[in-house]
């Protein structure tokens, strides 16, 4: 028997009976003629670097050395802080194969002296193995130095995750937070599903994404 509810329904439009449908149809069609858009947006929403400023000090993340430390002594070339920190107490297997037993920081301070630093303004800061433990150390270090302003630099594809998780520990501590990019020639936000490496690092780092979400 019919009740009055379904003669209702049936009363109603067939496109308002089915917009759900409709409306996932249509997202899925602007996809499939534009999925390369979408593709772009995904690389370019984890890039979130700040406008250029003045602080007291910049803290290089570990991982990736080369292009960090590179754009660490860059900071310190433009003025742009006064001492610049590296980060990290991982030691790269293939290196401990070999016996080199050099922390991130140690690498990172290398390859910024490599690219002009002066030793002088470099100090190492070997804590932490994750961006969560890198956080807390900065913070600890930050706030013992008595800097007001600090930049964190990690590699672009990283900034959005580092950015929560700076922001996260930093709140209410009175020192502003600012982050800058290192870009890593292997990554091209505007086409990185066309390499294996473009491929792995975004798919790790929306895996590592959803799991601060979800762990922190």
């Amino acid at each position: 028997m019919d009740t009055a509810s379904d003669r209702k329904h049936a009363e109603r439009p067939w496109w308002r009976r089915h917009l759900g449908k409709l409306i996932v149809a249509a997202v899925v069609v602007v996809l499939a003629f534009n999925w390369r858009g979408a593709l772009r947006l995904m690389g370019a929403v984890l890039i979130t670097e700040d406008a250029p400023v003045r602080v007291d000090a910049a803290y290089v993340l570990g991982g990736g050395p080369v292009e960090r430390g590179a754009r660490g002594a860059q900071l310190l070339a433009e003025g742009r802080c006064d001492t610049l920190i590296t980060t990290g107490i991982n030691i790269h297997r293939v290196l401990e194969a070999e016996g080199v037993l050099f922390t991130e920081a140690e690498l990172t301070a290398r390859s910024a002296y490599r690219s002009g630093a002066d030793s002088l303004r470099v100090r190492l800061l070997e804590e932490g193995t994750s961006t969560w433990e890198e956080a807390a150390a900065v913070l600890r270090d930050a706030q013992a130095h008595g800097y007001d302003s600090v930049a964190i630099v990690s590699t672009e594809f990283h900034l959005r995750r580092v950015r929560r998780v700076f922001r996260k520990h930093f709140e209410g501590s009175g020192i502003a937070l600012f982050t800058v990019a290192a870009y890593n020639p292997m990554y091209d936000h505007r086409a990185w599903w066309e390499s294996e490496d473009g491929l792995l690092m975004v798919n790790n780092e929306y895996v590592k994404s959803l799991y601060y979400l979800i762990t922190f």
